[in-house]
């Protein structure tokens, strides 16, 4: 009887699970002798959460930075619009960061019109499209760092066809001087020029504004820098320029406001479709204004 009390007792004590310690005990009888063992569950648990923890920030670290990196072209073109050629930091609060310097104004605006190019198989990429294009940016003074100024002159483009773009035609008397863009070298023999007259008031604008964007750095490739020179090519009125020259239709440059009129003085020169298409872009938000002369 004292045996079957002890068993009795001893399955009762066998029995007890400590909920609090999450240990479970088990125990196997030998005659009289018996033989217990213990599970710790609540290490186990413990490891299993940690595990999954650690999983967790993983998981949300990957998708952090798939989104940091997501957002920062957009954060880019956005900073570097308004800190042109200034070194940059892109950082979040969990220490990752890109660092770098913003192109120029005119850099950043060629990025925005490659990458629309890009998107855009249906746009023929030449001089007539290009010039009615960009020119079709500063008539509504639209940024040309922005994608969407760009379908808006596409659109235009396409409704309108190219216009009278001023490149250069032999009915015209040949221009005395050739403005090539500042990291451009001389073009060869056939490249495409484009016939401008300036009127002299935007002809000064526009070196102005240069000599404000471009600082220090006034290096050319080719020939002389305007800008250090001030060099001003030769003037004459808008009547007598016309009379000279009765079957040319080129481009006219003028200051927003200004009256012109056959005794405007002006001047008579060509320029390389690099250099025609970044002027545009770098005076778009400038009152430069330009229409076919009449």
């Amino acid at each position: 009887m004292r045996r079957i009390i002890f068993i009795t007792m001893l399955a009762a004590v066998v029995g007890v699970k400590p909920c609090a310690a999450q240990v479970t005990t088990s125990c196997s009888l030998y005659g009289n002798t018996a033989q217990c063992t213990s599970n710790d569950h609540g290490s186990v648990a413990a490891e299993q959460q940690r595990e999954a923890d650690a999983t967790g920030q993983a998981i949300g670290r990957s998708i952090g930075l798939a989104i940091f990196r997501t957002h920062f072209p957009g954060w880019r073109r956005k900073y570097c619009s308004k800190h042109p050629a200034q070194p940059f930091v892109y950082a979040n609060a969990a220490g990752d960061s890109i660092s770098g310097t913003c192109p120029t104004t005119d850099g950043l605006a060629n990025e925005v019109a490659a990458e629309w190019r890009g998107k855009h198989s249906d746009y023929q990429a030449t001089p007539a499209n290009g010039t009615a294009m960009v020119g079709y940016l500063i008539e509504r003074r639209l940024s040309p760092l922005e994608s969407r100024s760009y379908d808006q002159a596409f659109r235009y483009l396409k409704a309108n066809g190219p216009r009278n773009t001023g490149q250069a035609s032999s009915s015209s008397s040949p221009a005395k001087d050739l403005f090539v863009w500042f990291d451009e070298p001389a073009p060869q023999v056939g490249a495409p020029l484009f016939e401008v007259v300036v009127t002299a008031r935007a002809y000064d604008g526009a070196l102005a504004t240069l000599r404000q964007v471009r600082k220090q750095d006034t290096a050319v490739q080719a020939g002389t820098s305007v800008l250090d020179s001030g060099y001003h090519p030769a003037t004459v009125n808008l009547d007598s320029w016309q009379k000279d020259s009765p079957n040319a239709t080129p481009t006219l440059f003028y200051w927003q406001g200004e009256d012109v009129t056959g005794a405007t003085p002006v001047m008579h020169f060509q320029m390389t479709r690099r250099a025609y298409e970044q002027m545009l872009a770098l005076l778009a938000g400038s009152d430069l204004r330009m229409r076919p002369l009449q």
